[in-house]
Parts: C-alpha cells; sequence; structure tokens
C-alpha cells in the first residue's frame, strides 16, 4: 500500500469519472488544472452567497440547501481544510 506526504488526494478528472490521486503523482499541468477547478468553484460557491443575500425568499434558501447541502448534514460530514488541499498542491507545484 503506497501512501502519501498530504492528507487529502488530488483529483483527476475524464469523462463520466473523477480519478483520487496522490498529490505527489500529478504532473504540473495536473496540479493547475486542479487548482484552478478549485478557485472556480470557491467563485460560484460565494456567488452563491452573494446572490442568496440580494434575494433570501424559500425557494432560493431550498435551492442553495439542494446544491450544498442543508447545516444538519454539512455538520455531521467529514471536514475538508481547504487551505490544506490548495497548499499540498502548490508545494507538488514547486517541485515540478
Amino acid at each position: 500500500m503506497s501512501t502519501s506526504h498530504y492528507h487529502l488526494p488530488a483529483e483527476i478528472k475524464e469523462p463520466n469519472k473523477i480519478n483520487f490521486i496522490h498529490m505527489e503523482c500529478c504532473s504540473a499541468h495536473e496540479i493547475k488544472k486542479n487548482l484552478l477547478t478549485y478557485a472556480q468553484n470557491q467563485i460560484k460557491y460565494y456567488q452563491d452567497i452573494i446572490d442568496l443575500i440580494k434575494n433570501t425568499d424559500m425557494k432560493k434558501i431550498r435551492d442553495f440547501e439542494m446544491k450544498y447541502g442543508m447545516y444538519e448534514e454539512v455538520s455531521q460530514g467529514i471536514p475538508i481544510d481547504r487551505e490544506t488541499y490548495v497548499a499540498g498542491l502548490i508545494s507538488e507545484l514547486k517541485k515540478n
């Protein structure tokens, strides 16, 4: 069984599936793609929060919860330290 220096895997997206691999196994191109996808997803998430603040009707709130999860679901899930993931990808990028 192989081990990784990092506690979180990198995602390599292919049509119809996502592969999880050690960050150390990623090429510089794959790491950059991961960082870009992560940043784009974070921008969309925060834009959705801004949109929710502008329009707090019940349908908007339910749509947001359907997309990102309700409090009970999120609070019981495994927390992912987003900054650790990004720092790991950047650390590997320095090596490439």
